[in-house]
């Protein structure tokens, strides 16, 4: 089991070099520290998110002034299900969080050298989305850091769950207590976009919009939640290549919420 040990933090402020490889709208974040820490003792990272309306149409112009984290290989956890890379050019990320009164909203820009699409199809709401290019939101609404997110009782269902959305448009949240419930604006909806690069390299923009009915209705401004993302990747075909997460014991990332940062959910003013 691996987690990012404190050096993690130092390594995502010395990863803003790579700012003219993942340019964006926003800055870098700082990142905070909950609390409580990981169970070893390490420092849990804290993510504040602030009051701000978005549009979604995965154009991230609108979240100009929200910071942003970088994801690299460097500062990232590969999930050990998959392989890894030491290339941020290959896989390499970043992401924001802000909020409206109904909603947490999340912006990811993903860096890739292939774009790969070859087992969904815009439109699903049932989608093998860890087989493509992707994006996957990891809720935990009622912050219990539960060791097992996916237990046969589905318990921790009801208040979070996986929300993942293909670069396509594609979408599946079978994993929650909302399956099939993509696009429905009472549940979570997402966009989606994708710019092609000169070098045959491509950026992926995604928008999430994750109503407080999803975490259970009890997560909201003022409250806290876990939270880690992981972005999938897939360079040929077939199975995912690369799981690239944010926060995460490895192998399966995905399983342990206590390995997930935090995020609180700051009121507006």
């Amino acid at each position: 089991m691996t987690h990012r040990p404190s050096l993690r933090l130092l390594a995502a402020v010395a990863a803003s070099a790579c700012a003219l490889l993942l340019s964006s709208c926003a800055s870098t974040s700082r990142q905070r520290l909950a609390s409580v820490p990981y169970p070893d003792g390490t420092p849990r990272p804290l993510i504040i998110a602030e009051y701000r309306p978005i549009t979604l149409d995965g154009d991230l112009a609108d979240w100009k002034g929200v910071p942003f984290i970088d994801v690299t290989p460097q500062t990232g956890v590969f999930d050990g299900e998959s392989q890894s890379t030491d290339c941020p050019k290959d896989l390499s990320y970043r992401f924001a969080l802000c909020h409206d009164n109904d909603a947490l909203y999340v912006a990811v820009r993903v860096v890739d050298d292939v774009l790969q699409l070859d087992d969904t199809a815009a439109g699903e709401t049932h989608a093998k989305a860890w087989m493509d290019d992707a994006i996957e939101v990891f809720i935990d609404g009622n912050l219990n850091r539960a060791p097992h997110a996916r237990s046969a009782d589905r318990a921790e269902y009801p208040s979070g769950g996986e929300f993942s959305l293909v670069a396509n448009g594609a979408a599946t949240s079978n994993c929650t207590g909302w399956p099939d419930s993509f696009g429905k604006p009472d549940y979570w909806q997402g966009a989606t976009a994708i710019h092609p690069q000169a070098d045959g390299s491509v950026v992926l923009t995604y928008e999430y919009r994750l109503t407080w009915r999803v975490m259970g209705g009890i997560a909201g401004p003022g409250s806290r939640i876990g939270f880690t993302i992981g972005v999938q990747d897939d360079d040929d075909g077939g199975n995912r290549d690369h799981a690239l997460y944010w926060q995460g014991f490895s192998p399966s990332c995905w399983k342990d919420e206590n390995g997930w940062g935090e995020v609180y959910i700051k009121p507006a003013k």
